[in-house]
């Protein structure tokens, strides 16, 4: 199955902080998830030509997530990993774009994502033995909010 891309439109001055939704993503997806961004600066596209980037991914428990992403037609491209995802909750993420020296050259202003929690079933010794759902994800009813709450 190939991996859905969610498009996002980022810019560098981070003073258009409205211009991509909530995106929202189920939690333990594995590469499953492209992030593909157009990284503006002051509302024109930024030349990636000479650049890296890297997604800085802090997660719902504040643990923070760095992954590596890759420039593809100018455009910033993320595939997410099961560690970015593996906690339930709403998490918020930056692209930091580098030089090819690995200077950092600036950031991207701050994006969201509402990572929803999988129903994990319990395993038991018995494989026969009907499988409990393991409910305690969905005990915190801020991962139920369908808007990003600061």
């Amino acid at each position: 199955m190939d991996a859905v891309t969610i498009s996002l439109t980022l810019d560098l001055s981070k003073q258009n902080s409205t211009l991509n939704e909530i995106t929202r993503l189920r939690q333990n997806e594995s590469n499953s998830t492209t992030l593909k961004a157009t990284v503006l600066d002051h509302n024109k596209e930024f030349d990636l030509s000479q650049c890296s980037s890297e997604l800085h991914l802090k997660k719902p428990n504040g643990e923070i997530c760095v992954q590596a992403a890759q420039i593809e037609d100018n455009d910033v491209v993320c595939t997410l990993t099961n560690e970015s995802t593996a906690i339930s909750g709403n998490a918020e993420a930056y692209f930091q774009i580098c030089n090819k020296d690995k200077t950092v050259v600036n950031t991207t202003n701050t994006f969201y994502l509402q990572i929803l929690p999988g129903l994990t079933p319990v395993k038991k010794k018995d494989p026969n033995e009907p499988q409990p759902i393991d409910l305690q994800v969905m005990n915190n009813n801020d991962e139920r909010k369908a808007e990003w709450v600061k």
